[in-house]
């Protein structure tokens, strides 16, 4: 079974961002800068946040960490995203907000071509219409597909199945698989997931740990696993993706992004590539 490293490539990545950033600085005459908006204290918010904060600094990025109050009133965050919009070349809103904000609302008032995540909604438009030469696609979809391209995993004409329906995760990949010539399949917890077995290559984005087994695959498939569950294990807490590992054999599949070290890597790495297209569109650098 082929391991799909996504931590290798994400290092390769990173020395050629090392590179592209150090030429925009020069070009712009001083550092790019990242703004991460946080709303509220989520534990896993924080904890991927810190990842981008170091990612940044190892490329060069000047990355500020704007950190909100879980009961700031919306339209006061709204005023404080105008500033942070004339002052940052791109914009993070980490997610999940707090249930009382209206997530698309906070989310489009990230100017277009500073939403590096991808999910404002005229990006999305832009996406899914190919409506415009310039796009930011959501870093995940972004990074499956550096991933599967990078190993030489065909997709032409194969049968691809994608659980789960995130605008971060599962419709944008479902669409970037399309455009490579894949015959795809959308699942999700409403759908169930029969079917899926017949699949070529299936990215699992479900939230669900151990949801998919060894009866769900067929052999010989590519599986990308982009889960990432806590769960308890002889009293420890560890990651777990959304593929059930421990029942499939060690060579039943051709190749595996695995949890932790896949798409994981491949997703921060991503929105800085996102992040020097932004600039670099802005600036016309």
């Amino acid at each position: 079974m082929k391991i799909l490293d996504g931590k290798t490539l994400a290092q390769k990545r990173t020395k050629e961002l090392i590179a592209q950033f150090k030429d925009i600085k020069e070009k712009l005459g001083r550092k790019p800068i990242l703004s991460i908006i946080q709303v509220g204290d989520n534990p896993a918010s924080t904890h991927y946040i810190k990842n981008k904060l170091k990612k940044a600094e190892e490329l060069g990025v000047e990355a500020i960490h704007h950190h909100f109050p879980a009961d700031i009133r919306q339209k006061d965050l709204l005023k404080k995203l105008d500033i942070i919009n004339e002052k940052s070349d791109g914009i993070v809103i980490q997610l999940p907000l707090p249930k009382e904000f209206a997530t698309q609302v906070i989310l489009d008032s990230v100017r277009i071509e500073k939403d590096i995540d991808g999910l404002c909604t005229r990006n999305a438009f832009n996406f899914y219409n190919q409506a415009d030469d310039f796009t930011l696609v959501p870093a995940t979809a972004i990074g499956i597909l550096d991933l599967l391209n990078s190993y030489n995993i065909k997709m032409i004409d194969k049968k691809a199945a994608v659980i789960g329906r995130s605008s971060l995760v599962g419709k944008p990949t479902a669409f970037l698989l399309k455009q490579e010539g894949c015959n795809v399949s959308t699942y999700n917890r409403n759908t169930g997931i029969k079917g899926v077995e017949n699949a070529d290559i299936i990215v699992v984005a479900a939230g669900e740990a151990k949801l998919l087994k060894k009866e769900n695959i067929k052999e010989g498939a590519v599986v990308v696993d982009v889960g990432s569950n806590w769960i308890e294990v002889d009293g420890k807490k560890i990651l777990h993706g959304d593929v059930d590992i421990e029942t499939i054999p060690e060579n039943y599949l051709s190749a595996l992004a695995p949890v932790p070290g896949g798409v994981g890597p491949m997703t921060v790495i991503s929105l800085f590539t996102n992040l020097a297209k932004s600039i670099i569109h802005i600036h016309r650098l």
